[in-house]
């Protein structure tokens, strides 16, 4: 690898870099990959123990599928409630079974579940603030009390705009940041290309400001998106 990095005409210096560069991207790659592959073996291994459980019978109650998503689901996905889980295994076996021989006593089995968790915990895919203000809500309306769902209303308001004002500012953020790291990585290109006409010296100081101009970069996004999520 070094004698092709030296027929470009790049030094060590520069060779260097380029080689710690193609590592990190190798390695952000296939830890990604690893993640994916692993999230998508823990659901596999979830649908395929609940048919198991419901053609040989062997579920107590409804609590060992509920074991299930505890154990197996939870520890890897964050933003996937139970409802949704069950969900997405009927999806799982409408496209495994075709013939649809087990279609229909899966469904009659976990649609009541579904349908239970949906009422006893409604608005779980909703965030912690938005749901307490439209649960309020729900129960003003039973009471009658309008008066407290017109503040309600007035609150759920400012959620939305406060929300809206985040997305606008992340949208923001992300205007700029990205044409920065592309004008970085073109710096950097533009420095392995040439490296061999520069001193070692000028390569590291180049190298050095490019460095810090990513990393403040990183620290006002950074700042800027904890600021939007207070």
């Amino acid at each position: 690898m070094d004698s092709f990095f030296t027929s470009l005409g790049l030094n060590t210096f520069t060779t260097f870099i380029v080689v710690m560069y193609i590592l990190v991207v190798v390695m952000l790659v296939a830890l990604l990959s690893y993640k994916s592959k692993i999230k998508q073996t823990k659901k596999n291994e979830a649908y395929e123990l609940i048919i198991k459980g419901i053609t040989q019978k062997t579920f107590e109650s409804d609590n060992d599928i509920s074991l299930i998503y505890k154990k197996i689901i939870s520890p890897y996905f964050d933003n996937i409630s139970y409802a949704d889980f069950l969900e997405s295994f009927l999806i799982y076996i409408r496209r495994k079974d075709d013939k649809g021989s087990q279609i229909v006593e899966m469904t009659n089995r976990i649609r009541p579940i579904i349908e239970r968790e949906r009422a006893e915990k409604p608005y779980t895919n909703i965030h912690d603030r938005e749901r307490r203000i439209l649960l309020a809500i729900e129960m003003s309306a039973q009471k009658g009390e309008y008066n407290s769902i017109k503040n309600n209303l007035e609150d759920l308001s400012i959620v939305i705009k406060n929300n809206q004002d985040g997305l606008r500012k992340a949208e923001i953020i992300n205007r700029w940041t990205i044409p920065c790291s592309i004008v970085s990585i073109l710096l950097t290109l533009f420095i392995w290309l040439y490296g061999s006409s520069l001193s070692d010296k000028e390569v590291q100081r180049i190298s050095t400001q490019i460095y810090t101009s990513i990393s403040d970069s990183l620290k006002t996004a950074k700042s800027d998106s904890l600021s939007i999520i207070k």
